[in-house]
């Protein structure tokens, strides 16, 4: 696989697998993908929310974790967040994964429309 093959799996594709078991054929196969460690609180948080027992929450978090290449916050990715944030208007966690994208020369896969019309971003349907 080239680095430009790489997908950026949003926390909201991985919410709608675990809820409704949607994206299957996306997230169930040999493919690694990059997952921003931001989202790993937002899937725990929604899960939670959404009264997802705990060990099925530990179980889902620990699949993501076994498919994912994580990656951390750093300074760049924080200062380039700032700049996606003010151009683009989107919020301050969707600036950092955003930039987690770029960053990694990944595709940002996700079902948020805050990231409609963004270089590199696939919104699905």
């Amino acid at each position: 696989m080239k680095v430009t093959d790489f997908k950026l799996i949003d926390s909201s594709v991985w919410v709608a697998y675990f809820l409704t078991g949607s994206f299957r054929e996306l997230l169930e196969g040999d493919e690694m993908f990059f997952l921003s460690v931001l989202s790993l609180f937002e899937i725990k948080g929604i899960l939670i929310k959404k009264d997802v027992p705990l060990e099925k929450v530990a179980v889902s978090l620990n699949f993501v974790k076994k498919r994912s290449l994580l990656i951390d916050v750093n300074a760049e990715i924080s200062e380039m967040a700032v700049d996606f944030s003010t151009k683009y208007k989107i919020p301050t966690i969707d600036s950092l994964i955003y930039a987690s994208t770029l960053k990694n020369n990944a595709t940002l896969i996700t079902l948020d429309n805050d990231f409609r019309g963004l270089d590199r971003v696939t919104v699905l349907d």
